[in-house]
């Protein structure tokens, strides 16, 4: 499968890889001056592979509300919220973005797209309500322009400030290039910026004139180390349907309060009684680069597993995410095992880039 922004990743000499079925660009230059140019200046990236998935009429409350972790019918218009889909046992799914279009009668999802296919067929089988889905994904294409300067470019573009956004809001703009485009403060860089969702035939003249304006084109491999910088987690590597939002830390996420969802009886419990493992950060003190699967040991005995590891850019030395015994505790020394070594790291609580995300 290709975005419609294949062609522009083929101009600019991109290094295409094999991304869940998805062509996707992993590098242009390099993933290093990539992910520097999203922290000082400003990056764009290809985000259109994500699954766009439209809940509509009078029922689309009710259905949201059992099927997802936050208090649907509490959200205001233009209010975005991070959540989850769970199985039974509280598992996730997948890690999702609900956007409020209308309250009570319209709502957007914004699922990944190694999901996408799964998500939808899920969301259509509890659709016990009769809440009207439509699957918006091939008609929408979503581009990232993401660090510092991105709002500056962004304005003298479109004559917008999304300075004015607040985090985890959106608005809807007029144009007369693009028609109504929607602009989103949620990014996954911890850098700022904004996300545009447009119409699929419009993405390649906005990705190449906001590349044209100074923004630098970045892969799939600097998305990957920036958003590791800042700890957030990556479904398929960090949470899956294996763990649960209290053992990944993102209580948050989770309204315990709200009537009976779908893996909420777990979750209670698990918020009663605790956890017995927790996702935590590790900061390398030796030279190594951590990787997902790695052991992490403490005192001769196995505690945890890395989920996802690499060298920081910004920080210049090792960093990783892992689930560890909840006997393991914030500065507390754990050994990775990294090819037969095992590497002194100290346990830390994300960001590991200190002022990354404002």
């Amino acid at each position: 499968m290709r975005t419609p922004l294949y062609h522009e990743h083929e101009k600019l000499g991109a290094r295409i890889v094999d991304f869940h079925g998805w062509e996707m660009p992993v590098w242009y230059t390099g993933i290093r001056e990539e992910h520097l140019a999203v922290r000082n200046s400003a990056g764009l990236f290809d985000a259109s592979h994500m699954g766009e998935i439209r809940v509509s009429g009078n029922e689309s409350v009710p259905f949201l509300n059992r099927i997802l972790t936050r208090d649907i019918p509490a959200m205001p218009k233009n209010r975005v919220l991070y959540s989850f889909f769970l199985n039974e046992q509280g598992g996730i799914i997948d890690d999702l973005t609900v956007y409020c279009v209308v309250p009570g009668e319209s709502y957007m999802l914004c699922v990944n797209a190694s999901n996408t296919e799964n998500d939808l067929r899920w969301v259509v089988e509890q659709n016990r309500e009769g809440a009207l889905i439509e699957d918006r994904s091939a008609q929408t294409a979503l581009i990232a322009l993401q660090g510092p300067d991105a709002a500056r470019i962004f304005k003298d573009y479109l004559d917008f400030d999304p300075g004015t956004l607040k985090n985890y809001t959106f608005t809807m703009l007029a144009t007369v290039q693009y028609g109504d485009i929607m602009i989103s403060k949620t990014g996954y860089t911890g850098a700022g910026g904004v996300e545009i969702f447009l119409p699929s035939e419009k993405a390649p003249d906005m990705w190449s004139s906001l590349v044209e304006r100074g923004a630098r084109p970045c892969g799939l491999g600097a998305r990957d180390t920036l958003r590791l910088e800042m700890g957030y987690p990556l479904h398929g590597n960090d949470i899956d349907e294996t763990t649960t939002p209290l053992e990944a830390g993102l209580s948050f996420a989770v309204d315990l309060d709200k009537p009976g969802f779908i893996g909420s009886e777990t979750l209670r419990l698990q918020s009663e009684q605790g956890v017995s493992r927790r996702l935590r950060g590790l900061v390398l003190k030796e030279r190594g680069v951590p990787r997902q699967g790695f052991a992490c040991m403490k005192n001769g005995q196995k505690v945890g597993t890395v989920t996802s590891g690499s060298v920081s850019p910004v920080l210049g030395t090792g960093i990783a995410l892992a689930y560890l015994d909840k006997s393991v505790e914030e500065k507390d020394e754990v050994e990775i095992v990294v090819r037969d070594r095992h590497l002194k790291s100290t346990v830390v609580r994300p960001p590991f880039v200190k002022g990354a995300g404002k």
